[in-house]
């Protein structure tokens, strides 16, 4: 379906991110499981880890918390590294936003490229480790593990879905399902209500300090109760606005057109259109015919 005034939330490198707040590593795993803590009860809010020093995982499994795990440590270097690049890539991103210079601009093009590359170098790296810890192959293979990390995320995502719609549902007095999509770590939400009722000069303003001020501290408050219910090393579930699009059409499960102003603070002198699992995106469709498919949503998406 068509949705107006879409804006996506991201949880920041979500099965690394998992490893390190429930520390799972081999040496941490204990051995009292939880037989009856699965994705829906954690959603029922049926489940409290009431064994401190321990984090308490969605497949039942119970992994020490009094001293952070190797692989914890491990990925948290990387992900510090890979935050310092992407962080570089963003600002350098905004620079070209604004930039005049045909000479400045191919430097900045270059330094984007450089800090787009070895941010995601490093996010395959982090995220690899998960697929080795379900590789039977690899030294350190535990299924308990790997469950572990996939049933979580699946828990963290939901969670985040269920609690976003009732604060949306709570601040405008509605029942209704604000949210569009889930993925493995974004939410999709419309906030075209908001847009009606306050009818803002500048909506992507309006709807960015909506995010930063008030949905994204909600998820914080989300991501807090779950942690406190489930126990854990250290707090590291931050869900931050990624797009704010003032239209997106959905034809299936990650099929979807955005028309995106902003992207994860850059903003854009032009709407950029952001296009997944469609067919002008894919490398099997001619070139000539991927330029049409674009052209033909864009005028789409901008028709009312």
């Amino acid at each position: 379906g068509m949705h107006d005034w879409v804006c996506s939330f991201d949880l920041n490198s979500l099965y690394p991110s998992i490893i390190m707040q429930y520390n799972m590593s081999p040496e941490t795993i204990l051995l009292d499981d939880e037989p009856d803590v699965n994705v829906e009860s954690i959603l029922r809010s049926e489940v409290i880890n009431n064994k401190p020093g321990t984090a308490l995982a969605v497949n039942g499994v119970r992994f020490d918390t009094t001293k952070q795990g190797i692989l914890s440590q491990i990925i948290q270097e990387i992900y510090n590294e890979r935050v310092e690049h992407k962080n570089k890539q963003l600002k350098a991103e905004q620079e070209l936003e604004l930039c005049g210079s045909k000479s400045e601009q191919y430097d900045i093009e270059k330094r984007i490229a450089i800090s787009s590359n070895q941010q995601l170098a490093l996010k395959i790296l982090l995220n690899s480790l998960y697929g080795a810890m379900g590789n039977k192959w690899f030294r350190y293979f535990d299924m308990r593990i790997a469950e572990g990390i996939t049933l979580t995320g699946q828990a963290t995502i939901q969670w985040a879905e269920k609690y976003l719609n009732e604060y949306l549902n709570k601040t405008l007095d509605t029942d209704k399902d604000y949210v569009i999509a889930i993925d493995t770590d974004s939410v999709y939400v419309t906030l075209d209500e908001f847009i009606k009722r306050f009818k803002p000069e500048n909506p992507v303003n309006f709807l960015d300090k909506l995010c930063s001020t008030s949905l994204e501290e909600a998820l914080e408050k989300a991501f807090d109760e779950l942690y406190y219910s489930l126990g854990g090393y250290e707090n590291k579930m931050v869900m931050g606005r990624e797009v704010i699009a003032d239209r997106g059409i959905w034809t299936a499960k990650k099929r979807y057109i955005l028309n995106v102003y902003d992207n994860e603070g850059v903003r854009y002198t032009k709407p950029h259109l952001k296009i997944m699992g469609i067919e002008a995106i894919k490398s099997s469709t001619p070139a000539i015919c991927r330029q049409a498919l674009k052209d033909m949503f864009r005028r789409i998406i901008e028709t009312d």
